[in-house]
């Protein structure tokens, strides 16, 4: 689902973030449709929003650090 607002943002990443007995990793997939102008607009404010939650992007990878 196609989101920009930083605070829909930290809420989904936020909810993988949760603690359970079981998981030992997360991984947050952002897919990007380059042919759709307003999808790549909405992709660059995700980023802002990412990185202002501590992630990083390291081989084309966004990582918590």
């Amino acid at each position: 689902m196609p989101i920009s607002w930083k605070g829909l943002l930290t809420q989904y990443v936020g909810r993988l973030h949760r603690n359970y007995s079981e998981k030992e990793e997360v991984h947050v997939y952002d897919y990007i449709d380059h042919k759709v102008p307003i999808l790549v607009n909405m992709s660059k404010k995700r980023l802002k929003g990412f990185r202002e939650m501590g992630y990083e992007n390291t081989s084309g990878q966004m990582r918590l650090f």
